[in-house]
């Protein structure tokens, strides 16, 4: 409940005793509060009236501030106590993860992570963390995510294979499956699968390597793709079902086919297990291709799927990224920068340096020699990693709880093209989409969620 103080009136229970006036100013004055006014609210105070039970929320009138207010109030007999109302902070989250550098330097390795700056421009995923960590889902616990790609080093086998010990411990890597040898156990032996997983999913804050997005979501790995990261519609097809029965919520699909599928009719397997999954709640994201062509390969094309373009660290479209029609947003691939005359856009700089996307994963080239037991901070490109950023985001934006309790895939996709940051020419294009992926303002309570 909350009241209005009219300003300082004589009579009544406002009558003033000199003593408790004096009494009140002394209390006011002693109050920790009082030196540092931004620790309290400025509209309202808290009051105890004698005989009430709990406090009652007062406004304070306009220009009158809250001293005066508490002054007012504290010489009032029917008060019992007054005082400000206290404001509260979130704690800020600050992973310790050391990257290439120092305990907590994470930051010089992941600028896709940070905020936009100056230079760089990257999704702003440190407020998601926090807000995640208020609502008891840190990370985007309880989600799982579905990553179709080589595989994944998130166990050991035998001698050759080791676990990736940045990834998350085995328990929450669920439901694995391996379509390309068969089995339940779809080690990665290329990099690429672990590198995309580790961007979605990372473990953060644990003194070691770098941060993932989801850091609290579960993985479920699929292999759909061999050493040479080839493999067939057939196999995506059934690892999209697959993913769908056993309860993803999200599937990644850094993935395409070749330019000249252009169309569902021919690969309707694939089309058909995209749409199931859609039909089933599950958002399905996938890469736009690497081509810089003016045409967004499938799956990413296919109808409802998020499709995704890379953005560079100028926040630029990458000079390798395909774009047209069906491109949803641009999320942080690296790389460097198309021309301005391509984006429409005068900060991009073609000669400029292009930064990687870096993860602690796999190292590539000890997998190729066939060690399997490697693992460092490696930097990959591509639209294969843009699609881990929002697969990463979709999961925190479901666990938030922002666009209610079960957020259809339409709903989330029109979220997040509604907060992504415009990039190039004004409002929607086919170099960007709806713009640069922004994870702070996707889990932002204070924008409405509005139906997609």
């Amino acid at each position: 409940m909350t009241k209005s103080h009219p300003r300082a009136a004589a009579g009544g229970r406002r009558a003033l005793a000199w003593f408790a006036f004096i009494a009140g100013v002394l209390a006011f004055q002693a109050a920790p509060a009082s030196a540092n006014s931004t620790s309290f609210a400025r509209d309202e105070v808290q009051v105890q009236y004698r005989g009430e039970p709990g406090q009652t929320t007062v406004d304070v009138p306009q220009g009158q501030s809250v001293r005066a207010t508490l002054s007012d109030l504290r010489s009032d007999t029917a008060v019992s106590s007054a005082h400000p109302d206290y404001l509260v902070h979130a704690s800020s989250f600050s992973p310790n993860d050391p990257g290439s550098d120092a305990p907590g330097n994470w930051t010089r390795d992941q600028w896709n992570f940070l905020s936009q700056r100056r230079l760089s421009v990257g999704i702003g995923v440190t407020p998601s963390w926090q807000r995640l960590i208020s609502v008891r889902h840190p990370g985007a616990r309880g989600i799982t995510v579905a990553v179709l790609d080589t595989g994944v080093a998130y166990r050991n086998k035998g001698h050759r294979y080791r676990h990736d010990p940045d990834l998350p411990i085995t328990k929450r890597f669920v439901h694995p499956k391996d379509f390309v040898d068969g089995g339940d156990i779809p080690l990665d032996s290329e990099g690429h699968g672990t590198h995309v997983t580790s961007t979605i999913a990372q473990s953060t804050n644990n003194g070691l390597g770098l941060t993932g997005i989801a850091y609290g979501a579960k993985v479920m790995p699929i292999r759909v793709l061999n050493r040479h990261e080839k493999g067939k519609g057939s196999k995506v097809a059934r690892g999209i079902r697959f993913a769908t029965a056993h309860g993803a919520d999200v599937i990644n699909l850094s993935l395409n086919f070749a330019p000249d599928v252009q169309h569902c009719k021919q690969i309707v397997s694939v089309c058909s297990a995209i749409q199931h999954a859609i039909h089933e709640g599950v958002t399905v994201v996938a890469a736009a291709g690497n081509k810089n062509a003016s045409r967004v390969l499938y799956p990413a094309a296919a109808k409802e799927v998020i499709g995704v373009g890379a953005s560079t660290y100028r926040g630029c479209a990458a000079d390798y990224s395909n774009y047209g029609t069906g491109l949803d947003l641009v999320a942080p691939g690296g790389g460097q920068d198309k021309s301005a005359q391509a984006t429409g856009d005068l900060h991009c700089q073609p000669q400029a340096p292009g930064y990687e996307i870096r993860q602690y994963s796999l190292n590539p080239k000890a997998a190729d020699r066939g060690n399997y037991r490697h693992f460092g901070v490696v930097g990959m490109q591509g639209t294969s990693m843009s699609a881990a950023h929002v697969s990463g985001v979709v999961a925190l934006v479901i666990a938030s709880h922002v666009c209610g309790d079960h957020p259809t895939p339409k709903r989330i996709t029109h979220r997040l093209k509604q907060t992504a940051i415009d990039r190039g020419l004004p409002g929607p294009d086919d170099v960007y989409g709806a713009g640069l992926l922004d994870a702070a303002q996707a889990t932002n309570r204070r924008r409405a969620c509005t139906a997609g």
